[in-house]
């Protein structure tokens, strides 16, 4: 059986992504497409907008044929952790090819760059620009000398295919030319950015908000989201910062040191600008061209749920231990039959005993970052803790 892979968060489901799928589901009738996909926490380094639960449902409603959570240590990462981290599952799901949205569709000139970001002149380059206080994309950009580089997707593509040449090198790859600008922060094109749709969801008034979701959303969608809304199913993001600035408050230099990211000294800033009267105006005083808001955020999530350095190097060492099934359809039934690398995990409760210590570590971190993203929730009905322990994998026919 084809399988194509396709790594994604969906936050939230929108046109652009139905696009990707449909494509696919033109190209290769006959494959299987299997969505990676983020699970409660994002690589924005925060919380989703939209429980995994309902992203993963809305994927299959857009074309998807099954849906595998992403662990959280990967979810989060940079680039390079991100996009290693999901090829690791790929191939241990045993997928042959793989599909991402890029500005570019000459994949002999994509995988040409990703051939050169391991070369010893490419990261001796790297290195001297990091040092000067660049942020690792600008940085990368520089050393590879590519202007490709300068959206957030085109480095990911770059990564995955970095990350297929050493971890899964017969994997083929379908890249799809992205329409819509991923920083455009306004609703006026039918593919509307993610970035776009956070904000309108986020800040809009709800006669506003429905009529651009109608442009935005596929027609499968559209009423189930709106229902999520309406009813405050999704993430209010002053109580997550709220949480990070409490944290940031109440921790010393010595322990904020044993998380990921916190090296150079930062901690002592960081303690500083915990100070201030909110994250954002602490943030703020960080941010630099080295540490960007994203990099900033992640350090935030990885304070949030205790992911330390040392897990994170195991983690990048062995790979992701389990695929976690979201949600399937008719199609991808028949895949579930198959045999992988790696369990797959239908019910939460029973995954310790197939798991090793880090396998443990990381479904304790994905039971963590749910919890604390329901917290997060404006409904304060939705805000029960351990929904993973009851989650049933959707089955939509």
């Amino acid at each position: 059986m084809k399988t194509i892979g396709i790594i994604c968060e969906y936050n939230p489901f929108h046109n652009g992504h139905a696009h990707q799928l449909h494509t696919l589901a033109s190209k290769c009738p006959d494959a299987l497409r299997i969505c990676i996909m983020s699970g409660s926490f994002v690589q924005r380094g925060e919380p989703a907008l939209f429980s995994k639960f309902d992203r993963a449902r809305w994927a299959i409603l857009g074309g998807a044929d099954v849906v595998i959570e992403l662990p959280t240590l990967y979810s989060l990462g940079s680039a390079q952790l991100f996009g290693t981290g999901a090829i690791r599952m790929v191939k241990a799901l045993s997928i042959d090819t793989l599909s991402f949205g890029s500005e570019t569709t000459n994949l002999n000139t994509l995988i040409g760059i990703a051939k050169r970001m391991d070369c010893e002149s490419t990261q001796n380059e790297l290195r001297n620009y990091l040092n000067e206080g660049m942020s690792y994309g600008t940085a990368f950009r520089k050393a590879l000398g590519s202007e490709m580089l300068s959206t957030p997707n085109a480095l990911l593509g770059l990564e995955y295919i970095r990350a297929g040449l050493k971890y899964h090198p017969d994997l083929a790859y379908i890249p799809i030319q992205r329409t819509s600008d991923h920083h455009n922060k306004t609703i006026n094109q039918e593919l509307s950015s993610g970035t776009a749709l956070r904000q309108l969801i986020t800040t809009a008034t709800p006669l506003d908000m429905y009529s651009a979701l109608q442009v935005a959303i596929p027609t499968p969608i559209l009423d189930d989201m709106t229902h999520r809304i309406t009813t405050g199913d999704y993430v209010d993001y002053s109580r997550y910062h709220d949480m990070v600035h409490m944290l940031s408050r109440r921790i010393s230099a010595s322990e904020l040191e044993r998380f990921v990211d916190f090296t150079e000294g930062i901690e002592h800033l960081w303690l500083k600008a915990a100070q201030q009267p909110s994250w954002e105006s602490a943030i703020e005083q960080i941010k630099s061209k080295r540490y960007t808001y994203a990099r900033l955020q992640r350090m935030g999530a990885y304070l949030t749920l205790g992911i330390t350095k040392d897990l994170i190097n195991i983690a990048m060492q062995d790979g992701p231990q389990y695929a976690r099934l979201l949600a399937f359809n008719d199609r991808g039934r028949q895949w579930l039959r198959t045999k992988h690398d790696i369990p797959l995990i239908q019910k939460w409760a029973k995954a310790p005993t197939q798991l090793n210590n880090l396998g443990k570590s990381m479904h304790h971190i994905d039971t963590l970052a749910t919890d604390i993203q329901a917290l997060c929730f404006h409904n304060k009905g939705k805000r029960i803790g351990h929904t993973d322990y009851t989650y049933t994998p959707q089955y939509i026919k």
